[in-house]
């Protein structure tokens, strides 16, 4: 994917949905295979994965969404990663991954 220059900022927002996206698939995949669970290195590989995109990402994901700087598709994506972490939540603990630090409603801020 190609990344585009504008208001002076690289723009590489879908790549940073498809590859969050991603990491919420291959958690799901992980917390619902009871080998891989319990696959005490397998579960810390994915956490050092996971906790990189989440501080990296999913953070600036956030601080162009509170900018209002996302293109309207940006932002439906946005919302809908949003929600599929919501619904990750139970499987994040599940494991002792890293929680997102970044509010995943328009309601509350972590």
């Amino acid at each position: 994917m190609s990344q585009e220059l504008t208001s002076g900022r690289a723009v590489s927002i879908d790549a940073d949905l498809d590859l969050l996206f991603d990491q919420v698939k291959q958690l799901l995949e992980l917390a619902c295979d009871p080998d891989k669970a319990h696959d005490s290195a397998r579960v810390y590989d994915f956490s050092i994965r996971w906790g990189t995109f989440l501080r990296g990402r999913l953070e600036r994901l956030a601080y162009y969404h509170n900018r209002a700087a996302l293109s309207a598709d940006e932002q439906a994506r946005y919302q809908a990663l949003r929600t599929e972490l919501r619904r990750a939540l139970p499987l994040v603990e599940q494991l002792g991954l890293a929680r997102p630090n970044v509010a995943l409603d328009d309601s509350s801020r972590r």
